[in-house]
């Protein structure tokens, strides 16, 4: 069974800390412990998992909702529930190194940290900023 799992990695090379604000996104494809395809997703700013979860009309679209796994090294209770209705499993990890990362998943050996917890910061996201939201 091919497992999709997308990891938060601005740069391309490190796992990034906000996986709600990252725009670059390592994508691989997993079948039976086998790594099939690693290719990259670039997101436009509108696109970003903090701005689709934002929206006007409630909606929540992104190309990341394709994806079965999503690795990140920070993200926020509110996103995590929002993606888990989406069907998106969501692992905040200490690892920093992607294939290291996607490797361990692969072997049963990833460990997740507990999410954040919510920040009163007015907005549901978890990430610590104030953006003026009206939730």
């Amino acid at each position: 069974m091919k497992t999709i799992v997308a990891v938060a990695s601005q740069n391309k090379k490190v796992i990034f800390e906000h996986a709600g604000k990252c725009r670059n996104f390592l994508i691989y494809a997993i079948n039976e412990g086998i790594i099939e395809s690693k290719n990259i997703l670039k997101l436009t700013k509108e696109e970003t998992l903090h701005s689709a979860s934002h929206n006007e009309d409630n909606t929540f679209k992104s190309s990341l909702l394709d994806v079965d796994i999503l690795l990140t090294r920070g993200i926020g209770n509110g996103l995590i529930q929002k993606l888990a209705r989406q069907n998106v499993a969501c692992y905040k990890i200490e690892e920093t190194d992607p294939d290291t990362a996607i490797d361990k998943l692969i072997n049963g050996t990833l460990e997740a940290v507990a999410p954040v917890s919510q920040e009163k910061s007015g907005c549901n996201c978890s990430c610590g900023e104030s953006h003026g939201h009206h939730h």
